[in-house]
């Protein structure tokens, strides 16, 4: 893989995609217990791929920028599988041993979950785009995001915001989605 020209980099990340695509409909479909297995074996396949790629040197750098794309998502993929993956793990022990389930327990992990990844991608862009700005500390992040999350969701009059980082015009900015 180290001697790919041009057209085929781009054509191997293209594929790339698919197969993250591909390996994401599966996992849906996992938890929606359409299938029966964990498409465990898909996800190595992506794993070993990152891995070759991680061992080259791109010659353009629109192609390092959309490599280090798909290495974003697939790391907050993952994440997310793992986690929905031990929430259901969870919550089948606890149903056979007689206990009551605790959303709240749940929404509470996945809460503090989602400040640790919003802080993490924070921290990437900042590395990447402006490596002269000093980031706030992850407590300083959690607690405005928190304060946001309260008011918004009493605005939006929602369930939840889920948060987001961007870097538009030169300016990190955070995102906010409501769910309903």
């Amino acid at each position: 893989m180290a001697n790919l020209d041009e057209n085929n980099i781009d054509e191997q990340l293209r594929l790339l995609q698919i197969k993250m695509q591909d390996l994401k409909f599966d996992y849906e479909r996992y938890f929606a217990k359409d299938l029966k297995l964990e498409p465990v074996r898909k996800r190595e396949d992506i794993d070993r791929i990152l891995v070759k790629f991680s061992q080259m040197h791109f010659i353009k750098a629109s192609q390092k920028f959309t490599y280090e794309n798909i290495i974003s998502k697939f790391v907050a993929l993952k994440r997310y599988w793992d986690n929905r993956s031990k929430m259901l793990e969870l919550s089948k022990i606890k149903k056979e041993e007689g206990m009551p389930v605790k959303s709240n327990d749940h929404n509470n992990r996945m809460e503090k979950e989602q400040y640790r990844d919003v802080y993490d991608e924070y921290l990437k862009l900042i590395s990447l785009r402006s490596p002269s700005l000093k980031p706030l500390s992850y407590n300083a992040l959690k607690a405005t995001l928190e304060t946001k999350r309260a008011q918004l969701v009493a605005q939006y009059n929602c369930k939840d915001i889920e948060f987001k980082v961007d870097f538009e015009n030169s300016k990190l900015k955070f995102k906010a989605v409501p769910k309903y």
